[in-house]
C-alpha cells in the first residue's frame, strides 16, 4: 500500500510540472520568500566572499595594495633603464704621473659609451688642495672612440700652479642625460706637476764649502753650485727654453752649454761637460727634463761635475750670477 502512494506522489509531481509550460526550468526550488531563484545558486550558509591574497595588505583607502616585491622588481627596472639611457665612461687613462712645465704633455685617454652617437664633453683639472680648476670644452665627441688630450700644465695662458692635479669629465648626450659615474671612479692617477727638474739624472752629492756659490777661486770666487756625479751620468734642461750658447774653453768651463728657461728671466749654465757628449745646439729649442749632455770632467776641472749657475737675466750680457743652491733644494727628487 505504501508504494502504490509513493508512486502516485511521483505521478502527481510530474503532472505538477507539466501544468508549468514548455518553457520552465525544471532544476530551480523555491525561495524562502516564494520566488524562483536563479539556476544553481547556492545556499546563503555555503556563500565564501573573495579575500585579497595572504600576500598582498589594504592600502590606507580601502582598496588591496601590490605587493612590495611587485614594486621593488619594477623600481629596480626602471633603474636599469634609465641607467642603460646614460652615457659611461668605458675607459679613462693617464699617460703620466709626473709632468714638468715646458716638458713632455701628459696624455689623457677616454672612450664614452652610449646610445647617442655624439656627447658633448669637458674636462676639469681640480687641484687637489683646492687651490686651482682648469676647465676645457672638449666639444662634440663621438661615442665608443678613444680620444685624447694632452696638458702642458697650462690653462692656454699661463702656468698652472705647482701641485696634484686630478681630471674630471662631464659628459652630456643630445637628450641632456649625463654620466652614470664619473671618471673619478674609473681610474686615472693624479698628476704631479712642477715648474723646474733637478739638472742631474742620476746619483750625486752637493759637496762641502768649497762647491758653493761665492767660494773663494784664484782671482775670482765661485759663480755656481758643483753637483759631483760619476763621468757620463745624463745632465737634463732644469726648464725648457733656448739654447743661446754652447763653446768649449780649454782653461776653464771645458765644454759649456746656456739655456734661456720658457716663460722666465733665469739662464742656466752647465759645464765641464763630457767631450762629445752634448746633444744640443745653439739655437736649439729644448724642453725640461731633455737631456742634453752629460757629467764630464773637461776644462779646470779636478773631478768628474757638473759646474751649474743661474743667471737673473742674460748669461755675461746684462744678467747677474745668483746662488743656486735653494733651487737645487727644492728640485731634489724631481
Amino acid at each position: 500500500m505504501g508504494r502504490i502512494l509513493a508512486t502516485a506522489a511521483s505521478i502527481g509531481a510530474i503532472g505538477a510540472v507539466a501544468t508549468l509550460g514548455a518553457g520552465a526550468v525544471p532544476a530551480a526550488a523555491a525561495s524562502p520568500s516564494g520566488g524562483t531563484p536563479y539556476p544553481n545558486a547556492q545556499p546563503e550558509s555555503s556563500y565564501q566572499p573573495l579575500r585579497p591574497s595572504p600576500a598582498a595588505s589594504p592600502s590606507p583607502s580601502g582598496g588591496t595594495a601590490y605587493e612590495p616585491s611587485l614594486r621593488s622588481v619594477g623600481a629596480r627596472e626602471r633603474d636599469r633603464r634609465k641607467r642603460r639611457d646614460r652615457p659611461v665612461i668605458a675607459s679613462f687613462q693617464v699617460s703620466r704621473t709626473s709632468l714638468f712645465a715646458y716638458g713632455r704633455p701628459a696624455t689623457i685617454s677616454y672612450r664614452v659609451e652610449d646610445r647617442s652617437p655624439y656627447v658633448r664633453v669637458r674636462l676639469a683639472l681640480v687641484q687637489s688642495d683646492g687651490g686651482a680648476v682648469y676647465r676645457f670644452n672638449l666639444g662634440r665627441r663621438r661615442t665608443g672612440v678613444t680620444h685624447t688630450f694632452r696638458w702642458r700644465g697650462t690653462d692656454g695662458r699661463e702656468l698652472a700652479p705647482e701641485g696634484l692635479y686630478h681630471f674630471r669629465l662631464s659628459v652630456r648626450d643630445r637628450d641632456g642625460n649625463t654620466l652614470v659615474r664619473n671618471s673619478a671612479n674609473v681610474g686615472g692617477a693624479p698628476i704631479d706637476f712642477r715648474s723646474h727638474r733637478f739638472p742631474v739624472a742620476g746619483a750625486y752629492t752637493l759637496g762641502g764649502p768649497g762647491a758653493r756659490f761665492g767660494a773663494p777661486r784664484s782671482g775670482h770666487t765661485h759663480q755656481g753650485q758643483d753637483i759631483a756625479a760619476a763621468e757620463g751620468t745624463p745632465v737634463v734642461a732644469p726648464r725648457g727654453g733656448l739654447v743661446t750658447w754652447r763653446a768649449y774653453q780649454a782653461s776653464g768651463a771645458g765644454y759649456y752649454l746656456v739655456i734661456a728657461g720658457e716663460g722666465e728671466q733665469y739662464n742656466y749654465v752647465f759645464m765641464h761637460l763630457q767631450r762629445g757628449s752634448l746633444l744640443v745646439g745653439r739655437g736649439d729649442q729644448v724642453r725640461t727634463g731633455q737631456e742634453i749632455a752629460r757629467v764630464g770632467n773637461t776644462g779646470s776641472s779636478e773631478g768628474a761635475h757638473l759646474h751649474f749657475e743661474i743667471w737673473d737675466g742674460p748669461w755675461f750680457s746684462g744678467g747677474k750670477a745668483i746662488d743656486p743652491l735653494p733651487f737645487l733644494k727644492g728640485w731634489e727628487g724631481q
